[in-house]
């Protein structure tokens, strides 16, 4: 039976914390970062957003070198299951009493590219915010890692991230099948500091937050190097 694991860092061995993401799809790590280290981020990602005019932001690296920094740091390489990877998508997410929104179940299929390019096995594809982004195939999602950075407290009032452990497993699961295994949810409560890996593959939510505050993440994509199809770039490689 699948069940949460969240374990802490400093006990875990490679070969567990393998284990961990690899059947289950995800992976909580408690208290990576500390309480002055996500004061400054928080005030980084106030300006940011700011900045942008919007609560949720896209191409978030090549606007903060601090991010920059932040999504290559040995704090969260050494929390990576195994190869290195690099990063290759990165957005800053921010659910206030003003901006408050469900999320429906879904994966995360698509991937941002430097330009559209007809190749095979990439497609339907759209713009977001100017950045071609392209539906990718499975074999190359399963290779690709999701790092949330939690700045607030996130608990299932304040729309915490629901998934379903070890559905990344089923490859891109069809919009029809989706309620029939969503009863086996679980919500990832996170404090400020945690981070939570996760397979793009894997199905999860969020719901509008019923005691609505602060609620921003940083997520950061990661792949292998040479994982993308040569015909294609990433787009913040």
């Amino acid at each position: 039976m699948l069940s949460l694991v969240t374990k802490d860092l400093h006990f875990m061995s490679e070969r567990k914390r393998a284990s961990c993401l690899s059947q289950d799809g995800f992976e909580i790590h408690r208290g990576v970062f500390s309480a002055d280290e996500i004061e400054s981020l928080r005030k980084e990602a106030d300006r940011v957003a700011n900045e942008a005019g919007s609560a949720c932001v896209r191409n978030l690296n090549p606007r903060s070198e601090l991010f920059r920094e932040l999504s290559n740091s040995p704090k969260l390489r050494e929390i990576f299951p195994s190869d290195p990877l690099s990063t290759v998508r990165s957005l800053l997410f921010d659910k206030t009493p003003q901006e408050n929104w469900p999320v429906a179940w879904h994966q995360d299929l698509t991937i941002a590219t430097k330009a559209e390019i007809s190749c095979e096995g990439f497609g339907p594809w759209t713009v977001k915010d100017g950045v071609p982004h392209a539906h990718a195939p499975v074999d190359l999602l399963s290779q690709m890692v999701t790092a949330r950075i939690h700045l607030d407290p996130t608990h299932a009032e304040n729309g915490a991230l629901m998934v379903v452990p070890g559905s990344h497993q089923l490859g891109r699961i069809p919009s029809e099948s989706i309620s029939e295994i969503t009863s086996s949810s679980i919500t990832c409560e996170c404090q400020p500091g945690d981070v939570l890996l996760m397979s793009p593959l894997i199905l999860h939510s969020s719901r509008k937050s019923s005691i609505p505050n602060r609620r921003r993440i940083l997520h950061f994509e990661y792949a292998p190097p040479n994982a993308l199809d040569s015909c294609l770039c990433w787009h913040e490689a």
